[in-house]
């Protein structure tokens, strides 16, 4: 997958075609191949990755490594988050 193609599908990727005499935009012959796809990948949620030529397991790496160096980044600052004491009693009405 490229780098900013995304990891879903756009709707512009998305292309649905019966010629089935059913006027309907989503016939009945889609909507079952799209149920049969849902159920798939309900078996095996992977697959979706497959689909799209996504390794999880590098997926992840890149996830981990990148949070590393966002906590290593920030390792020497105070975080915003942190309650102070003296508010902390008077938060829970200790």
């Amino acid at each position: 997958m490229k780098q900013g193609a995304g990891l879903f599908p756009g709707p512009k990727e998305i292309h649905m075609f019966c010629n089935c005499p059913d006027a309907a935009r989503l016939c009945k012959h889609i909507a079952a191949a799209l149920y049969g796809v849902g159920a798939r990948l309900d078996s095996d949620p992977l697959l979706f990755f497959k689909l799209r030529g996504v390794d999880p397991g590098e997926l992840i790496k890149k996830s981990v490594e990148e949070k590393m160096r966002n906590l290593l980044a920030n390792a020497g600052r105070k975080s915003r988050r942190v309650i102070a004491d003296k508010d902390v009693a008077r938060l829970f009405g200790v």
